[in-house]
């Protein structure tokens, strides 16, 4: 079965979306309140889709789908555990702009994108080492 990539995406309200941008012979999406949730609808709806899709043409549609969240997704998620004023004294990047790629207002390059994530990592590293 060939792996397909989903894209996880926050609205900034703690709502969440999936979305692929390959092109199926029918419309998917999924959205929830947490990223498992939105994960667990998309997948529904794929099934549900694929299956009448099925029942209308005849053609059978598989698919297996690696999950990537993108910045305003790990933001939103990140910050149930830490602020945004721990992470940006961590990663030199203002607070304000990290509540803006958090929001969507604004996509970090990848070097903010790196630097955020390394960030993330970093903390989560030495609150395993208080222990």
């Amino acid at each position: 079965m060939k792996k397909y990539i989903a894209h996880i995406e926050s609205n900034g309200k703690g709502w969440f979306s999936v979305y692929t941008k390959t092109e199926f012979p029918f419309g998917v999406m999924g959205e929830g309140a947490s990223i498992d949730e939105a994960e667990n609808d998309f997948l529904a709806v794929f099934k549900e889709m694929a299956k009448r899709h099925q029942e209308r043409t005849g053609e059978v549609v598989t698919a297996d789908f690696s999950f990537v969240l993108d910045m305003s997704a790990i933001l939103q998620e990140s910050k149930k555990y830490i602020s945004f004023s721990v992470l940006a004294n961590v990663t030199g990047i203002s607070e304000s702009q990290i509540s803006q790629y958090a929001c969507g207002t604004r996509k970090p390059k990848q070097q903010q994108r790196e630097r955020l994530i390394n960030g993330i990592h970093s903390i989560g590293k030495k609150c395993l080492s208080i222990v």
